[in-house]
């Protein structure tokens, strides 16, 4: 898609002393920073290397701030937060976070189409890659026409320095600002200390010599499953690898909370997550539609959230990606026991989760993204569904209305065949879809769609 040149674009230097009053001046050296990745930003910058690898925040509104409050909101979430002022910086072989002298606020204002443009903006936004070397990390997009109520804010962000968690507070105070736009005082900005790694704040059992130990374990666990998943998929089908470049698509769904919540008290009484159970619904609403039903060993990619687990937690206000990334294995047949399959990934889950594996996982990433890109000889899975729960987004900010909150992440051609994000927003679950036009087109992307509502419903308590 051809998209029309900007008639706003603020590309200028922030010069913090005009924008705001800085609270605590001693505090200011420590958003100037200098810090390794850890192992996990480490994963995913060699994803991103591969192919482009970002977060797509989408909020939708109805009476719509003008476009200076949204600069304004931005200038101050920049000064706020040190990875929105930072770039990477490599020297001798390791690569750095480091603080931008003078960022620009890349932030652009498009003539509003219609109601689909969001859609058509966000998958190019989804592969347009954001320069890491020059900074910032982050890019945002504003779909405004003064005549009309509604827009659209666009926020592309590199995931090696944000969560969907530390997205969707973002927003929250992005919101939050906007809505303030009109106060006559000046703006106070608590400026924020850069996180640390994640694998800094994991408990002592997961450090030093009893971490290699376990990534050991966990190592020989994984080569096991590899080794039972290929043999029960010997001569069916199988996620396939694509020679060519595909383009991703998204999709956006919503589930009532009337459809929802039945399923929800069903999922507790099958003594199932409802994150296990709509992963499950995933599952094999693909298998039906991608597999032709048969029997057979499938994967789903899981996500879980480090911050409360970290020793100390990470507080929710901190910017950073504290998560890691689980990979299941079960099998799935499209005539089978939905709560069977339910109960047989909770399992899974649950245990993995009770026994540290997040943690495990997190610290095995890399050497995993770096054999699957260069490798080439496989996809990491079937599915993958990232169940964010409630936003911290309320639906009103003064004036502003929220419509809509949406998350997507850029897709790549090893990865899952359809992943997914889920999220609570006011009365409604907003899943997000994304897949690659290679593996099935808008028609049959919306059919599994479907089935997967279809499953909800058949296995809901009325």
């Amino acid at each position: 898609m051809a998209v029309p040149a900007p008639y706003i674009e603020n590309d200028c230097p922030i010069l913090y002393i005009i924008l705001a009053k800085i609270e605590n001046p001693a505090h200011i050296s420590s958003n100037i920073m200098k810090r390794k990745l850890g192992f996990f930003e480490r994963a995913l910058l060699i994803s991103d290397r591969y192919a482009p690898f970002h977060i797509v925040s989408v909020l939708r509104l109805a009476n719509a701030p003008e476009p200076h409050a949204i600069r304004r909101s931005l200038q101050l979430l920049q000064s706020r937060h040190p990875f929105l002022s930072a770039r990477l910086l490599e020297e001798r072989g390791v690569t750095y976070f480091a603080s931008l002298v003078e960022p620009r606020l890349p932030l652009k204002i498009l003539p509003r189409w219609n109601d689909e443009h969001w859609i058509q903006l966000t998958e190019v936004e989804l592969e347009n890659r954001i320069d890491l070397t020059t900074g910032p990390m982050f890019r945002c997009t504003y779909l405004y026409n003064s005549d009309q109520p509604q827009a659209e804010i666009i926020f592309a962000i590199s995931h090696f320095i944000a969560d969907s968690a530390s997205v969707s507070r973002l927003m929250q105070e992005l919101l939050t600002n906007c809505a303030s736009a009109s106060d006559k005082k000046s703006d106070t900005v608590k400026l924020l200390s850069p996180a640390p790694p994640a694998e800094s704040r994991f408990p002592s059992a997961y450090r030093g010599v009893s971490l290699s130990m376990r990534k050991m374990r966990y190592a020989a666990g994984q080569m096991a499953d590899e080794i039972s998943h290929r043999l029960q998929t010997r001569g069916k089908r199988t996620p396939p690898v694509h020679e060519k470049k595909s383009r991703g698509h998204i999709l956006s769904a919503q589930f009532p909370e009337d459809l929802i919540e039945p399923f929800a008290q069903r999922a507790r009484r099958e003594r199932v997550t409802l994150n296990s159970a709509l992963n499950a619904a995933l599952m094999l609403a693909v298998n039906r539609h991608l597999y032709a039903g048969q029997r057979l060993s499938m994967r789903t990619f899981a996500f879980a959230d480090l911050r409360p687990y970290v020793q100390p937690p990470l507080e929710p206000e901190n910017f950073a990606c504290y998560i890691s990334m689980l990979r299941y294995t079960v099998t799935v047949a499209g005539g089978m026991d939905f709560w069977s399959l339910a109960r047989d990934l909770h399992g899974k889950m649950y245990s993995s989760f009770k026994s540290g594996e997040k943690f495990i996982a997190n610290a095995m990433a890399e050497p995993l993204m770096k054999m699957v890109t260069q490798t080439r000889a496989f996809r990491m899975g079937a599915t993958a569904l990232n169940y964010n729960g409630v936003v911290p987004i309320r639906s009103d900010y003064g004036e502003i209305k929220v419509l809509g909150v949406y998350g997507f992440v850029s897709v790549f051609d090893l990865g899952p065949e359809l992943s997914s994000q889920a999220q609570w927003f006011g009365d409604r679950l907003f899943w997000d879809f994304m897949y690659l036009e290679a593996d099935m087109n808008r028609e049959e992307a919306g059919v599994i769609v479907e089935e997967i509502m279809s499953i909800v419903r058949l296995n809901a308590i009325s």
